[in-house]
């Protein structure tokens, strides 16, 4: 499906400091949605947990941050049975609206890596695997949050019921994180993995 293949370098930069947003209807059952501008810190996480309220997924996507501090970014979304006409939504108040209420359900992880690119630079490099869910990414950046953790890239992928998402992360202030939050971080992510299956251990000689 061709024409549903989001590409990193194919985004623009953003043009301007305004926010905005437009909203394609691809097929059917998928849409995707561009949003620019200068928004805030966390506005991610509310963008996310405000689509998987309104029962709609993001399949796929990315996004950047330039170094005026403006956004853009483009999703492929796919709307339950039971999710509005993404129409009808207002999607800069998604972002815009502040922090969506709750943080979702429990992280599940099924893999992860963190400082894993040669390529990281002046960020904390994080590449999660789990498997998807309604609200998938809403939940992890919103655990980032709580450790006022700001993506500053992003790269989401969904494939096989698979979530394979990465993130160039930094603080508040953009600076590279802390040796203490990058452990705080691994703790919580190796509290999400999911135990190793019994034949993988007993392969492993366990």
């Amino acid at each position: 499906m061709a024409a549903l293949d989001h590409r990193l370098e194919l985004l623009p930069f953003a043009v301007g400091d305004a926010p905005g947003y437009a909203l394609t209807h691809l097929t059917r059952s998928h849409w995707s949605v561009r949003v620019w501008g200068r928004l805030g810190p966390f506005w991610a996480d509310a963008f996310s947990l405000g689509l998987a309220g309104a029962r709609i997924s993001i399949r796929r996507g990315f996004a950047r941050q330039d170094g005026e501090g403006r956004w853009i970014a483009d999703f492929l979304l796919s709307p339950g049975t039971d999710a509005p006409e993404p129409s009808s939504l207002d999607f800069l108040s998604l972002v815009l609206g502040g922090t969506a209420p709750g943080d979702g359900e429990p992280i599940v992880l099924s893999h992860y890596a963190l400082d894993g690119s040669p390529d990281v630079g002046p960020a904390l490099y994080l590449e999660v695997q789990g498997p998807d869910r309604l609200g998938f990414l809403g939940s992890l950046l919103r655990s980032l949050a709580r450790l006022e953790l700001s993506p500053r890239e992003m790269l989401i992928t969904t494939s096989d019921g698979e979530a394979r998402d990465r993130f160039f992360l930094k603080t508040l202030s953009g600076a590279v994180p802390s040796e203490a939050t990058r452990r705080l971080l691994q703790t919580r992510l190796d509290a999400a993995v999911l135990p190793a299956p019994r034949s993988a251990l007993t392969a492993l000689g366990a």
